[in-house]
This record gives C-alpha cells, structure tokens and sequence, in this order.
C-alpha cells in the first residue's frame, strides 16, 4: 500500500541502524539512525490509525440497482432475491450452450487498483471481523465472454482477498469524518458513467469466477446447501447443491483445454465437497446451463450447472459433513419441485417450498432461472433425463 511505504522506510531505517551498531560506523551514529526509524515509523503508524479511525463504510442497503437495469429488467433477464440483485446474460450463455469455448490464463498478477487499495486493507479487516476468509488462489475472469467462434475466454490468478476487497466492497460507499461527499462511490465500481455495466476487461474488481450447481437425486430431488453464518458470499442462505469459486486446480488441460470443461469441474468439486459425494455419482451427467453477473456482488462472474446422481435422497443425507467443510455448510436437504408445466423464469423462487424461499441465496434463484428456460428446450437430453426423474411429484422432501 502506498500510505504505507513511510512506515517501511522507517523500518529499513531501523533495521539498518541495528544493524551497523555491530560495524564499522560509529555506535552513535547507528543509534541515531535507529532512534530515527523509530520516531519515523511511530508517526506513520499514528497517522495511519487516526486515518483509519475516520474511514467509514457505509453499506446500501436499500439499493436494489433498479434504475441502472431497466434495459435488462424488459428482456426478463434481471434475477432477484430478498437480498441481492444479478442479470443472466443471454446472449453469452445461449453460445456457450451451443459452441465450445477455449481457456487461456493471463499469468500476470492481479494488482489492486491504486483509487480502491487505499481502502482495501480497512475493509478486509472489517469483512474478517464478520466472516472465515482464507486467502486461497481462485481464478478471476480477464475479459468478457465471447459471442463470436474462434475467441478464448480468458482467466486469471486471483487471491481471494482480492475479491473480498474489490467486488465485496462495490455494495459500500466509503466516507470520511467531516466529509459531505463519499470518498468512493460502490456503484461506480459496478456501472460506467453512462449507467453501462462495466466489462470484464475494463474492471477494476477481482471478479473472481463463482460456480455453482443444481444435482438432483435418482428419485427427482433437488440438493440444497444452508450456508453457515460465516460464509462470505451469502452468510446464513440456502445455497444450490455445491457453490463456491474456481480454482486453479480446476482447469482442463492445463489451462488450455475447455472453458465450460473448467466451469463444471469447479461446480462438481464444489458438490463434491460440500455433499460428501465422490466423482463417480454423477460422471458424465452435467452440463453448464447459465451465466451471469451477480451485481450485489460488484457484477461478478457466475456460473451454473446441471448434475444428475447416481444416489438416492437418502444415501447422500445420511453422510455427515465433512469436517473441513464444517465452517461453510450447516446442512443438506432434498427437496422435491413442482411439476415441470407449473415452472416460471418470472418467481423461479415458486419452485422452491415455501420454508426455503425467504433465505434463498441469489446464486440459487440465479440456478433455477437458468433451469427453467433451459427446460423449455424439448431437444434438450440432459432436460429429458431430469423430467423423467422429476415425474410429476409436487409434495415437499
């Protein structure tokens, strides 16, 4: 951090008086070198405190971005919950459903934006207050989707820091004591000023690639994750079967393989991880059905994905969570939809029993919106294997 480059000099200054006091110069001249740093190093650490304590992060509670996406809002593509706000971005997942879509990595690290890292720290160690954060290496998208054959999507290493203090600081305006106007404005992280949602490309934010998962069970049940208080993303919500971020460890081939590859293998890891399940339950039964921008989250990248297992509601519940997963997952549960011909994009929350719709999380609406207008493809195969298993039971698990 710049503000803070005194508070190294100082340091260096201390250090390096320490360390002559055992050399050649002179013991007085060493000593007064150190003293030095350390009247230098206690003044930029004072400053610092005092400047954090007037730094004020003032969350928008109320902001439901309805005026920034009326033009999504006509085309049916706006997904909501209680909480949070995203699109689903036709176009780009109507051509990843229809055309395979090559990876690449950009290797060059991720660098927080000098106008948002001199907030950055205060608000990381405001978020580690509240949620268990761990700084693992995630993948981040570099650019847009492509809508045209023959592009990469491409990815990029991303500390999950990064993401906490870039795209989870977009929902905050951030002031000063004794200022009118906000030193930052969240909203311009999120929107050009033109009202645009901003690209990929042209972010500021980490944009860390968040993946997630519907699985239904062999008699038609839909899997679902409660998330514990302590999660970042969506603290005390129901989540999809699996849901979480891609890793490096995800990537197909390398890196140079399949994009929507790389997308179900997060989504499946994640599903894996968080239902106690192993890879041979539904090998060879997923397909990527959706992608979006979660805006609540700094219009984050996030994907979802079908999985049809080869267990049953009640082999996979009667497994306890896994001990790692213990601070993330509070519980599973099997839940039955409604008959096929009730679904509707417009409340794809209806979908859910009614104990569930209240605390849905937004990558779960975000998941049956997407399922829902997949479903209405009759060619679909992986859509025809689900509607057999889902019959036409209504009753709640």
């Amino acid at each position: 951090m710049r503000r803070y480059q005194v508070t190294a000099m100082g340091v260096c200054l201390t250090a390096l008086g320490a360390a002559t006091a055992f050399s050649d110069p002179p013991t007085a001249l060493s000593v007064v070198a150190a003293l030095a740093g350390i009247v230098v190093s206690s003044m930029e650490i004072l400053s610092n405190v005092r400047r954090s304590r007037k730094i004020r992060f003032q969350r928008r509670e109320a902001d439901d971005y309805r005026d920034l996406l009326s033009r999504y809002e006509k085309s049916g593509q706006v997904v909501r919950t209680p909480r949070d706000v995203g699109i689903r971005m036709a176009a780009e997942t109507d051509f990843l459903q229809n055309h395979p879509v090559e990876a690449e990595v950009n290797q060059e690290p991720f660098t927080v934006h000098p106008h948002i890292e001199q907030f950055s720290l205060l608000f990381l160690s405001h978020r580690m207050r509240r949620s268990v954060i761990f700084d693992g290496l995630t993948l981040g998208l570099d650019a847009d989707i492509p809508t045209t054959p023959n592009m990469p999507a491409i990815f990029r290493p991303v500390r999950y820091y990064h993401f906490v203090s870039t795209n989870l600081l977009s929902p905050y305006d951030v002031g000063e004591v004794g200022r009118q106007e906000p030193l930052l404005r969240g909203r311009s992280l999120i929107f050009d000023s033109r009202g645009h949602l901003r690209q990929l490309a042209l972010s500021r934010l980490a944009n860390v690639v968040g993946v997630s998962v519907l699985a239904f069970t062999t008699e038609g049940k839909l899997l679902l994750a409660s998330q514990t208080l302590d999660v970042a993303g969506s603290p005390g919500l129901v989540a999809p079967s699996g849901s979480g971020a891609l890793e490096p460890c995800d990537l197909a081939g390398g890196g140079a393989g399949s994009f929507q590859r790389t997308i179900l293998n997060g989504a499946l890891r994640e599903l894996r991880e968080e239902c106690h399940l192993e890879q041979e339950d539904f090998e060879g039964e997923a397909e990527v059905i959706g992608y979006g921008r979660w805006i609540s989250r700094g219009a984050m990248p996030e994907f979802c994905g079908l999985a049809l297992l080869n267990k049953s509601a009640d082999q996979i519940l009667r497994k306890p969570i896994r001990p790692d997963e213990r601070s993330f997952v509070g519980d599973v549960a099997a839940v039955r939809l409604p008959p096929v011909l009730d679904w509707s994009a417009v409340n794809p929350l209806d979908l859910l029993p009614p104990t569930y719709r209240h605390a849905a999380s937004w990558p779960l609406a975000f998941g049956l919106t997407c399922l829902v207008e997949k479903m209405q493809d009759p060619s679909w195969d992986l859509g025809k294997k689900l509607k057999s298993r889902l019959g036409g039971g209504s009753e709640a698990a």
